[in-house]
């Protein structure tokens, strides 16, 4: 299992410092096809959506609306990756047939009844993308399909066929390595600030950032897990930071609030090093360049500024993605997408003639250190992917550089720092235990 800081969205926000060790396998619903005229090929009740020539799968994500913008390039990774594999003759000779790609429009109605449609009417043979804020697992995992996407709701952990980019269980154990980590290695002597909005998805996790780096003997100055969304009051804590000699902030908040906090210690002159958990795509640099030079940020996949000649697995992402996807090379949720493809991609290669919706449930559920083609953090399945937690913690870390974000914070041509303990006090083992992406040689 490994630690991850995935991209924080407005409806809810990742944990900034979670394991990425168990990740939520979507619901694969077992759905009954019948056998109909016309197809390539029958389609069996073990394998609803398979004919002799192709695998139907969909997903259901929210494409309008007012939360889009936090889930809708989901499908841009999928769509990019199936059509990679299908550029290759498919898996085992079957195609991928991505005809599903369903609208929630952020209504936690219509998503429910959309995965009654893609499991109990269209017999899709998995779901391979999840993006909502309303993700209720119940009908997938009665009906077992394999099921795979974006965690933002918390509740995909236990089920072994629900498959979460990232992983599906939160664990907030190892949260405080990475902020002391950075800490130690960019200020002489740090004096921490925890900052986060006054909900549970944001508070949480930096509640345990705080506790740990306590209880570690670190110096924390200041903490609010109440501010106000979108960091309407962070201003004034930012103030407070200064007074309180405050020199590194670890922020649980969202895009905004980053930027206004951003904004506050540069109008105040608070000479703060600053580690967010969002905000990490170009656009946001784009717009806010000024504020937002040497904020750190935590990857766990290779960054997209990493040397390609060293990092295949990035650069096929890049170079497909830019093929397929050019708009979305470098979106932080399309890469999830990419992922949860990829993952269900080698289910189905590792099952073989044997294409059940369990023969690629088990088979994914046997890696143990699945990184989508040596592009993300390594994810134990079998050991940490549903529950519980396992190290190494890995992760990249980037940093902002004029208009880039450049790695940092490497030993040599290493992209990942990994952590064997839970201790905050405790430095990155080198070098990276087995299965973690490093440089080709």
């Amino acid at each position: 299992m490994t630690g991850s800081f995935p991209t924080v969205s407005l409806t809810r926000l990742s944990l900034l410092w979670k394991s990425r060790g168990t990740v939520v396998l979507g619901t694969l619903m077992t759905a009954l096809a019948t056998a109909s005229a016309g197809t390539a090929g029958a389609q069996t009740a073990s394998a609803p959506g398979v004919t002799a020539t192709s695998i139907t799968v969909g997903s259901i994500s929210t494409q309008t609306g007012t939360l889009a913008a936090n889930f809708s390039s989901l499908i841009q990774g999928e769509k990019a990756y199936f059509d990679y594999i299908n550029a290759q003759g498919g898996v085992n000779g079957r195609k991928i047939d991505y005809t599903y790609q369903l609208d929630d429009g952020g209504n936690p109605t219509t998503f429910n009844q959309l995965a009654n449609t893609l499991i109990n009417q269209d017999h899709v043979f998995a779901v391979t993308g999840i993006g909502t804020a309303f993700f209720t697992p119940n009908l997938f995992v009665e009906s077992g399909i394999p099921t795979y996407g974006y965690n933002v709701t918390g509740n995909w952990a236990g089920s072994k066929n629900l498959f979460a980019a990232g992983g599906s269980v939160e664990y907030n154990g190892a949260a405080a390595t990475g902020p002391a980590f950075v800490a130690r290695k960019t200020t002489s002597k740090p004096y921490f600030a925890v900052i986060a909005y006054g909900i549970a998805a944001s508070a949480t996790p930096c509640q345990a950032i705080a506790t740990q780096l306590n209880n570690a003997g670190y110096h924390v100055s200041f903490t609010d897990l109440k501010v106000l969304y979108p960091g309407t009051t962070v201003a004034t804590d930012v103030q407070r930071m200064k007074q309180a000699g405050t020199n590194f902030v670890a922020s649980c908040m969202d895009v905004q609030g980053n930027i206004n906090m951003a904004r506050a210690i540069k109008q105040y002159g608070a000479n703060i090093t600053q580690l967010w958990a969002n905000g990490n795509d170009q656009s946001t640099l784009n717009q806010n360049q000024s504020l937002m030079q040497h904020v750190y940020f935590y990857n766990a996949h290779v960054p997209f500024t990493a040397p390609t000649s060293l990092y295949p697995g990035l650069k096929l992402y890049l170079t497909e993605m830019k093929k397929y996807e050019p708009n979305y090379a470098y979106d932080e949720l399309a890469i999830q997408g990419w992922e949860s493809a990829a993952l269900f991609v080698q289910g189905v290669k590792m099952a073989g003639t044997n294409l059940t919706q369990r023969a690629v449930i088990d088979a994914d559920n046997s890696l143990t250190a699945f990184t989508a083609g040596g592009l993300t953090v390594p994810t134990n399945w079998k050991d940490a992917g549903h529950m519980g937690h396992a190290p190494p913690y890995c992760g990249a870390y980037i940093k902002v550089v004029g208009d880039k974000y450049e790695p940092a914070l490497n030993t040599g041509q290493n992209v990942f720092n990994c952590f064997d303990s839970t201790d905050p006090r405790k430095n990155p083992i080198f070098p990276v235990p087995p299965g973690t992406p490093a440089p080709a040689k």
